[in-house]
């Protein structure tokens, strides 16, 4: 799916009158790219990602979605607009009481009627493809698991399986190993471009890991202060220009550089969302 966005200037619903997270931002991202967002915290990178999703509407400027500008369809139309796409925010909504196989099964919930989204509820009908998408992140064993049972690894692992569950055509994921050890870390990039590969979907990613962003992703976009500071080819992507993008921050990233090479540790206790 093709998205475009044009001099658009967006802020989230609670920051103070004025204060854009993004500023005069322009992208053009064509259909079946895979795409890195990198940047210090408070970049604007989720700001970004939410308004690809159009959960947040742009104070200014223009965003094209597929071939359609999302605020100006109906609302049934803007509804069947966000069925085709998948946001994974960094802490997934994933209900504690709730087992992994209806959790997972609910990134399909845009193809169910009303009564089919309430039976799943308390029906495994689409348990076939939730083993599917838990099998690529090795959790076929937790797949009838409560939630509130796995550790914080496991539940991000759920939330990108939902991700992959999908049938969206463009996924857009959030800071997605954050409590991933090294290893399951290129396990999970790695799954989740395969994923977007075979459905042609469009991929678009933040990461805070500048070396798995620069392995796993053929384009980087940095964002620094809610503006465009580079749009480059991996390839392209030096020292130079990282020291610009992150300035005195850059030697904090220096350990997280290299580790995705190391030997896995244990998971940080941290948890993701996603829809």
């Amino acid at each position: 799916m093709h998205v475009q966005l044009s001099a658009i200037n967006a802020a989230h619903p609670a920051a103070p009158k004025g204060s854009a997270a993004l500023r005069g931002l322009s992208l053009n991202i064509s259909s079946g790219e895979h795409v890195a967002i990198i940047g210090p915290s408070g970049a604007g990178k989720t700001t970004l990602l939410h308004t690809l999703a159009c959960a947040l509407k742009p104070l200014t400027g223009e965003l094209t979605v597929g071939t359609q500008q999302p605020w100006l369809l109906s609302t049934h139309d803007l509804q069947a607009l966000r069925g085709t796409l998948f946001l994974a925010p960094q802490v997934p909504p994933l209900p504690p009481r709730q087992r992994v196989v209806t959790a997972v099964s609910a990134a399909l919930l845009p193809q169910m009627s009303t009564w089919q989204a309430l039976k799943n509820l308390f029906v495994a009908s689409h348990a076939p493809a939730a083993h599917k998408a838990l099998a690529a992140f090795d959790l076929v064993d937790k797949l009838f698991e409560r939630v509130d049972r796995l550790s914080g690894g496991e539940r991000q692992r759920v939330g990108l399986a939902r991700c992959i569950a999908s049938q969206a055509q463009l996924l857009l994921v959030d800071e997605p190993l954050s409590a991933l050890d090294p290893m399951r870390a290129k396990q999970a990039l790695a799954t989740l471009t395969q994923a977007a590969t075979e459905r042609g979907a469009t991929l678009v990613c933040s990461l805070h890991q500048v070396d798995a962003a620069l392995a796993q992703f053929p384009r980087i976009i940095g964002l620094r202060g809610g503006e465009l500071a580079f749009d480059l080819p991996a390839v392209q992507v030096t020292p130079a220009v990282l020291q610009a993008l992150y300035g005195d921050a850059l030697h904090e990233l220096t350990a997280p550089l290299a580790v995705l090479d190391a030997p896995a540790v244990n998971p940080l206790p941290a948890v993701m969302h996603c829809r």
